[in-house]
């Protein structure tokens, strides 16, 4: 029989909790679908009911209503064990593992797999090794868990699941805990173990910026009943996204996909020069609450760079100043401000 080509498919899914007789939904009306090889992003507000959906789709939190289909096959219908080998599971608790170290917790994502006693075999042994190597945590495969930062911790639980090696593969904010490099380095791993491998993952992020870039596809939760589903340039470009991060602090750029604070513009300048130095120039003007605009202004500030040394001429209604670096530039737009 062949396999459908979306490997989880929710079907008029609510998801939530119960209590006594009654039920808490907190999300529903869900109809969206993975598709095998595709990484996709889940994003929304805090509270909005991410992990709930995850928990759910993995099979560890029971829905209330609706359908949760995993190749095809209600997922009710799936056998612990064989739920195990189709999706690996990433969740952001602490797990307490006493004097575990790092290689053996990870030999635990073979459980799936081993017989009663859990021996591991040679093929098993290669999937370890494979997911120690993939996920860069051989160095630190004799450490003792307790010994680990969250940031560590959170790549040896990436890795466990790999050794797990599901088809499908869940994460619940797995860069939380990580510094900007390694939140670009588990990223990317995701994006390339689904594009190498055919692995589908399914991750819920706050890391916005990078979700837009890398994912395939973005689940927007955008209310208890919303969740919206499409390729993310069709997400910003039709306005969607703006509305979920609709806040009077923040302002996003639909032209470079760039956030800023939105600060109330209390002055105006002209602009120009060299595209780097003029990028960064407008982050200083924008912090300075200064509004870079292509209106005739009395203060018109033009970048050089001079073989690698960037120089500002500065002109303030008729009264020309040259700077040096941007802390003389941002020295003398704070005098101009205060006169």
């Amino acid at each position: 029989m062949e396999r459908p080509d979306s490997v989880i498919e929710l079907k008029n899914l609510s998801v939530g909790y119960r209590s006594g007789r009654k039920t808490l939904p907190v999300l529903g009306h869900l109809n969206v679908s993975l598709k095998k090889g595709e990484m996709v992003c889940l994003v929304g507000k805090n509270g909005i009911g991410k992990s709930t959906l995850l928990r759910s789709i993995a099979g560890i939190q029971t829905m209330l209503s609706g359908q949760i289909l995993i190749n095809g096959r209600d997922l009710s219908s799936y056998p612990v064990h064989e739920l195990a080998r189709t999706i690996s599971l990433v969740l952001t608790d602490r797990i307490f593992a006493g004097n575990l170290k790092v290689e053996e917790l990870i030999s635990f994502g073979r459980h799936p797999y081993t017989n009663w006693l859990g021996n591991l075999t040679s093929s098993d042994q290669q999937k370890i090794q494979w997911a120690l190597d993939i996920s860069g945590t051989g160095e630190i495969r004799e450490k003792s868990i307790h010994e680990l930062s969250d940031g560590q911790f959170q790549k040896v639980l990436i890795a466990r699941a790999l050794a797990q090696d599901g088809d499908i593969i869940i994460l619940d904010e797995p860069t939380a805990h990580l510094d900007l490099p390694n939140k670009i380095s588990i990223l990317k791993l995701l994006k390339d173990l689904c594009d190498q491998t055919g692995k589908s993952i399914l991750m819920a992020t706050h890391e916005l910026e990078y979700a837009f870039q890398m994912a395939d596809r973005i689940w927007m939760a955008m209310t208890e009943t919303e969740l919206m589903s499409g390729c993310p340039e069709d997400l910003i470009l039709n306005g969607s996204f703006q509305k979920l991060i609709d806040h009077d602090a923040i302002r996003f750029n639909i032209r470079n996909g760039r956030f800023s604070v939105n600060h109330e513009k209390k002055w105006f300048c002209n602009l120009e020069g060299d595209p780097a130095a003029v990028f960064w120039t407008a982050n200083a003007l924008h912090r300075l609450r200064w509004e870079v605009t292509t209106d005739e202004s009395g203060v018109k500030i033009q970048t050089l760079d001079k073989k690698g040394h960037y120089l500002w001429k500065m002109n303030f209604y008729g009264k020309e100043t040259a700077c040096k670096s941007m802390e003389e530039v941002v020295n003398v737009l704070k005098e101009h401000m205060s006169s």
